[in-house]
């Protein structure tokens, strides 16, 4: 029989029941299919049947159409059923099932937003997937086929952080996931996959990681071979493969090395510093303690330093000893304190061109955080005529006492603060020291800190005009300051840009009695205005420290905003005011606001 005619015919059939008996008399669609029935009848007699009711139902009376419809679906449908077939085809296998007991409550409307993320291309994705994760979505067993798909995601972002945070938290459940979607000659996500199999399961694949190693493509052989390094009894073959052809092999097998630590490991190290994988082996060099390596280091480093004349010719010996000095990242041992410190006394090597290798140097003793380093590069500003003054000025903050500070650096800064060296220290006041100091209008947040300021220095800045730095040094209450900061906050201050926030919030720490009138009436000048149309952490600290009394004035500006965003924020901090037990602005008590704040905007 062609079963493809009876098909043909049962789409025609199920149209018209569809349509209705009503439009079946006369259906040239069903009339065509006629002819082939009429040859298969001569084969087969069940087909002139059905070719007989098909007649009778094209030319059938309005009345009967319906009546002959159902005659013909009722004997197609039979001869169909005769057609089919209840074998199943192929050999029979278990199904593979994912780990159910991570059943949650949560409905599958919420949920589908989060798979759809999970498996679809475009934008905003990664919000919905951290905010699933912050949700615990990812503990319902219907997410693990997808989270485990998401690693191979084309957005590296949203791979990355399936790879560091999602699937870690859903624990073993989902490794048999892991293992039934690896591919062994795959790309980046089955990479991504053999490593999580390892975090998981632990130091107890050896088999599969070694066949990884050996087989696998280009991306998993790399993780494979860093994998290896959590395999003490296999050092022999991570030393094989950091002698492969392919470098990115060769840099993973370093990386191993430097986790075994072992006296092979660190010879096999060295030799790769001293050979062609000089730039691979810093890294692992810098991760690896193995106590004869750092020592190797530290007599190269001093013999190529005894042969290096100061000329900056771009030889080997430059790239050797600027090599050298990197891998001594992290080191914290005496001899390297030793080293370092002749180093950056040495003529030949504190020359102009060697610049960035100073700086890295200088660096690492500030690094090391011991006084000996601390007073050593307090002194080399005056050592190399001002040269690296920043540097000083920060290892004076934590070897001097302040007053010692004030007096050794202020008058450079109040001579002229055009000059060279006042500009390089102010340039550090304000962008390596002082950045956060505004969040001391909380009491808590000035405990972190570990460095102490002479008072002296506000008054400075207020000669020299610099009046950021004014807002972030000012404490107590001071004629000189309080009018200095009332005459710039007066000027464009419905604005409310960053400098206007800054005196605002330095007012507030002294607890001038006038601020929070002035704040109030600064906000309602600038309502509707679209300039006001960000609101950073420092703005809504500013809000947060009005008294509780102006809880509603400060509702009513926020429903006058352009834009929705910040309207929500400031109406979430006119309802913490609410709170407020009485008509202060509570500084000291306020490092949770902080906290708030902080969680409403990230």
């Amino acid at each position: 029989m062609s079963l493809q005619v009876l098909t043909d015919l049962h789409q025609e059939v199920r149209r018209l029941y569809i349509a209705g008996s009503s439009v079946a008399t006369g259906d040239l669609r069903l009339s065509r299919l006629l002819p082939q029935l009429r040859k298969l009848g001569e084969n087969a007699p069940v087909f002139n049947r059905l070719a007989d009711a098909v007649q009778l139902v094209t030319e059938a009376k309005p009345e009967q159409a319906s009546v002959k419809l159902l005659e013909l679906g009722t004997l197609l449908h039979s001869i169909l059923y005769t057609q089919g077939r209840t074998e199943a085809q192929g050999t029979l296998e278990d199904v593979q099932v994912t780990d159910t007991r991570g059943v949650t409550a949560v409905p599958y409307r919420k949920m589908k937003t989060l798979i759809e993320a999970l498996t679809e291309r475009g934008p905003g994705r990664l919000e919905v997937i951290r905010q699933g994760y912050e949700d615990s979505l990812f503990q319902d067993f219907r997410t693990h086929i997808p989270a485990v798909a998401a690693l191979e995601d084309g957005y590296t972002e949203i791979a990355e952080f399936m790879h560091d945070e999602v699937i870690p938290s859903i624990g073993p459940a989902v490794v048999p996931i892991l293992y039934r979607q690896l591919n062994l000659q795959g790309g980046k996500g089955d990479a991504r996959k053999l490593s999580l199999i390892h975090r998981l399961q632990g130091p107890t694949i050896a088999g599969l990681i070694l066949q990884a190693a050996g087989e696998g493509s280009a991306e998993v052989r790399i993780a494979a071979v860093d994998i290896l390094g959590d395999y003490p009894e296999l050092e022999d073959v991570v030393l094989e493969k950091s002698y492969e052809r392919k470098k990115e092999i060769r840099r993973a097998a370093l990386s191993a090395l430097s986790r075994l630590g072992t006296g092979r490991a660190a010879d096999r190290l060295f030799e790769a510093l001293m050979g062609k994988d000089r730039e691979l082996a810093v890294a692992p060099i810098q991760a690896c303690f193995h106590p004869t390596l750092t020592q190797r280091i530290l007599d190269q480093a001093e013999a190529w330093l005894n042969g290096f004349d100061g000329s900056f010719v771009k030889t080997e010996a430059v790239e050797q000893l600027s090599v050298a000095v990197q891998c001594l990242k992290g080191k914290n041992d005496e001899a390297v304190r030793v080293f370092l410190e002749k180093l950056v006394s040495s003529p030949a090597f504190m020359v102009k061109e060697m610049a960035p290798e100073q700086s890295y140097a200088i660096r690492l003793l500030l690094d090391m955080k011991r006084l000996e380093s601390y007073r050593f590069v307090e002194s080399l500003y005056r050592r190399w005529g001002g040269k690296y003054i920043s540097y000083s000025f920060q290892a004076a903050l934590h070897c001097l006492s302040p007053e010692e500070v004030y007096d050794k650096f202020a008058p450079l800064v109040r001579r002229d603060k055009q000059q060279a060296l006042a500009k390089e220290l102010l340039h550090t006041l304000h962008y390596d020291l002082t950045k956060d100091l505004y969040l001391t209008v909380y009491r808590e947040a000035d405990d972190s800190s570990a460095v102490s300021w002479d008072p002296r220095w506000v008054h400075l800045f207020v000669d020299i005009n610099e009046e950021e730095l004014v807002c972030r040094f000012v404490r107590e209450p001071d004629t000189k300051v309080v009018d200095y900061l009332l005459k710039k906050v007066r000027v464009a201050p419905q604005f409310m840009k960053s400098r206007t926030v800054s005196l605002f919030i330095a007012l507030f720490k002294i607890g001038h009695e006038e601020t929070p009138e002035l704040l109030m009436q600064a906000l309602e000048a600038s309502e509707g205005k679209r300039e006001f149309y960000y609101s950073g952490l420092e703005k809504l600290v500013m809000m947060s420290l009005l008294p509780g009394s102006y809880a509603e004035r400060l509702e009513k500006f926020a429903h006058q905003l352009a834009y929705e965003s910040m309207k929500q924020q400031v109406l979430e901090v006119a309802e913490r005011l609410k709170t407020k037990t009485s008509d202060e602005s509570e500084i000291g008590k306020g490092a949770e606001w902080i906290e708030w704040i902080k969680s409403k905007m990230y």
